[in-house]
């Protein structure tokens, strides 16, 4: 809804995040005896149920990762301008892909946003190496620093060390889940998500705008582990966002009511990868 060029760069980048994956379940070996030994009962090995130290241990040793996340903003829309009134139906979808190295605080993120009705797509990758942040959008990089972007740069570094898919988890690890089970192999852990966490990770969309306000509730997380190791989870909250301004001389009020659905899958734990500042002047 924003047309300055900070908003857009906000949207392009939704940095949390925050969610769940969608990765097939393995079933326990079985090991039985010979037919020829048929009158001995079969002998299943369970997977282990890991406790809730052990998981901490194995997060807090998490330096380096790989993830894919896909989001998916689905809204229904309300335009008053003056008198009249239109409704439509927006769906908003992120897919990306990234690598995170909370030791060396180094990130790079590339991100595919479509909109429907129309599915116009927009790329976008970016790179943060500490609290410097650089974006390639619209075919070129743009290096954020105070001088262009105010406090934008170190907002989105703040959000990507905070609100990263390790980070984050580890910290609802901490708490009680108000549900468990084990599955095949797999803990599914759930907790519900405050309402602090949840401005915090919607603030990546909007950032900070005079002519808005939002509200999200309902927020339910779902952490997943297969032997004792991260493997994904998913996320899900409601928001409703009011915007305002005026255009044409004519005050314009949208309201935006919907579902956030947001999933991930955890990958390539601690493999490293090199991450360098882009070269503007090729870009």
């Amino acid at each position: 809804m924003r047309k300055s060029k900070a908003g857009v760069v906000l949207i392009a980048i939704l940095l949390v995040a925050l969610t769940a994956g969608c990765t097939g379940e393995k079933t326990a070996n079985t090991f039985s005896e010979s037919p020829t030994s048929s009158a001995s009962p079969k002998v299943t090995l369970q997977p282990k149920h890991h406790s809730t130290e052990e998981l901490l241990r194995n997060m807090e040793n998490i330096k380096q990762f790989s993830y894919i996340e896909n989001t998916s903003i689905r809204f229904n829309v309300t335009i008053r301008i003056g008198n009249s009134t239109q409704r439509e139906n927006t769906t908003i979808i992120y897919r990306r892909s990234g690598y995170i190295d909370l030791v060396n605080k180094k990130a790079e993120i590339n991100t595919t946003t479509t909109v429907f009705p129309g599915g116009a797509e927009t790329f976008t990758r970016d790179i943060i190496i500490g609290d410097k942040v650089y974006i390639f959008l619209n075919g070129r990089w743009i290096k954020l620093t105070n001088d262009t972007f105010g406090p934008l740069s170190k907002f989105i570094a703040n959000m990507t060390w905070k609100y990263n898919i390790v980070s984050f988890t580890e910290k609802y690890l901490k708490r009680k889940p108000f549900n468990e089970t084990f599955r095949n192999g797999t803990l599914f852990l759930y907790y519900n998500i405050t309402e602090e966490d949840l401005r915090g990770i919607t603030s990546s969309f909007f950032g900070n705008n005079s002519n808005m306000t939002f509200n999200v509730s309902r927020g339910v997380l779902e952490i997943r582990f297969r032997n004792g190791v991260l493997i994904g989870g998913r996320m899900g909250y409601r928001m409703t966002v009011h915007t305002w301004g005026e255009a044409v001389g004519r005050m314009v009020d949208i309201y935006e009511t919907g579902n956030v659905y947001d999933e991930f899958v955890v990958f390539d734990i601690n493999v490293t990868k090199r991450i360098s500042p882009p070269e503007l002047e090729r870009a």
